[in-house]
């Protein structure tokens, strides 16, 4: 066997959860129909207890569960980390409303022994998203590019789902993707106290994608299943805005290659596109996540000029 080999049993997977038992359990039923079996399943529940069902699996995944509180995505992650045993060589995070085809984990591990030694992570191919289509409108506001899986000097990064061949990108999402044992540990994500770690993912892996390659592989497919939650609170769409555009800034200012004068420009374009579609469709969703961009804004101009910290302002503490 060629030392970076892999097997089932060199592959354990993560899976945060909190209030989706539906959503798990179908989750879990597709890996437990994979042709071929991964060596250990390990579900941290940061909600309301699904205990009984994920062992109801047992005897057909070797599967772990663990309850953390508080919840928060990162948090979670991290404690299923620690769970590892040193017979984990590959780690993957999946996202609980995620259902993988049966082959997918065959697939995956057949792409990661016929890939370079240094490559760092490997991403599910997301097969029921809508086709990629780059936008010249898109290209002026720094909001699009002709391939996917680019990050661009505004920060945005452009899609890594429903590809037809393998593609080498610079950045993975944070619940499809399997990365090396040795990388997790070389490059730990730190934590951030807020409730949705939006951006996380792609905070993680840009960095490690500089100096290691990161691909997605077009074989190995997986869906995305329908979330039934409640309709959110304008004051949480506000949040989101608020959340969702100062990740940008706060991962642009992160990096020198990349510019905070695109990243401001691309948040103005957004914000008009939200208040323009809010009227147009008379969506008052729009209007606020639209409200809370505008504030994130605001805030990272403070930033330049010392009267904010970003940091503080993406954690919920602040608020």
């Amino acid at each position: 066997m060629k030392p970076h080999e892999y097997t089932g049993k060199d592959l354990a997977f993560l899976i945060p959860t909190k209030d989706r038992p539906q959503n798990v359990e179908a989750l879990l039923q597709s890996l437990a129909a994979q042709t071929v079996a991964c060596g250990r399943v390990i579900v941290v529940d940061g909600g309301e207890s699904i205990e009984k069902l994920v062992l109801g699996f047992r005897n057909r995944l070797a599967v772990e569960y663990y309850a953390c509180r508080p919840p928060g995505q990162i948090r979670q992650r991290n404690l299923g980390i620690s769970k590892l045993g040193a017979a984990v060589r590959l780690v993957g995070f999946l996202d609980d409303d995620l259902a993988l085809e049966s082959d997918a984990v065959d697939k995956m591990l057949a792409f990661w022994n016929s890939t370079q030694g240094d490559t760092a992570g490997v991403g599910f191919n997301i097969v029921n998203a809508p086709p990629y289509r780059a936008s010249l409108l898109g290209r002026l506001f720094f909001l699009s590019s002709p391939s996917p899986g680019r990050v661009l000097r505004s920060g945005y990064n452009t899609r890594v789902d429903n590809i037809d061949h393998d593609l080498r990108t610079q950045w993975l999402g944070g619940g499809y993707a399997v990365w090396k044992r040795e990388i997790l540990e070389k490059y730990p994500q730190p934590e951030l106290d807020t409730r949705w770690a939006i951006g996380e993912d792609l905070r993680f892996s840009y960095p490690i994608g500089k100096t290691h390659p990161l691909w997605v592989c077009a074989d190995a497919k997986a869906r995305l299943m329908p979330v039934f939650e409640q309709q959110l609170t304008a004051a949480a769409y506000r949040y989101r805005g608020y959340k969702g555009a100062l990740h940008f800034f706060y991962f642009v200012c992160s990096h020198p290659e990349l510019s905070r004068i695109a990243c401001l420009w691309m948040l103005m374009a957004r914000i008009c596109a939200h208040f323009a579609l809010a009227c147009m469709k008379l969506d008052a969703t729009l209007l606020h996540v639209g409200i809370g961009e505008s504030r994130a804004v605001c805030t990272s101009l403070g930033s330049l000029l010392g009267l904010a910290d970003l940091k503080t302002a993406l954690e919920d503490r602040a608020h």
